[in-house]
């Protein structure tokens, strides 16, 4: 089915280029987790690389059709959502982040923007229906 073929692009795609964008300026990767108070600072460069290589496994796994990278995508989004929806809560005013300093989106609409993926995620985790004709028994 193309569309299947078509979502794992995109999904896949935006998931390595929003964490090899990532790698590139780590320090603000960190600045932004900072802005949310979430994460201890003397963790916040483990957690940002451990974030980066998750959404670049999580990316190139989808790409390669790999189920478990869909797993692992739709956990990523979901903590995304919630971190995102904090940030909304306690009315932090910044970009998402999530494509570093190309990312001038608000955070609700980063949060949409999640929610579409996790759509597709969940899309992609409903096995494709055979296209093979049903067969009769010869008895």
């Amino acid at each position: 089915m193309v569309w299947r073929l078509l979502a794992r692009l995109l999904l896949g795609g935006f998931f390595l280029l929003s964490g090899g964008i990532k790698s590139l300026s780590p320090a603000l990767f960190v600045q932004q987790i900072d802005a949310f108070g979430l994460v201890w600072p003397p963790l916040q460069p483990l957690v940002a690389w451990g974030l980066i290589l998750l959404e670049l496994v999580a990316g190139g796994a989808v790409l390669m059709g790999w189920r478990r990278g869909l797993w692992l995508m739709m956990a990523l989004l979901l903590l995304f959502i919630a971190v995102l929806g904090y940030g909304v809560a306690i009315d932090l005013d910044i970009a998402c982040g999530c494509l570093g300093k190309a990312d001038l989106g608000s955070l609700p609409q980063a949060i949409g923007r999640d929610l579409l993926m996790l759509v597709m995620v969940a899309a992609l985790l409903v096995p494709a229906p055979s296209l093979s004709l049903p067969t009769k028994e010869v008895s």
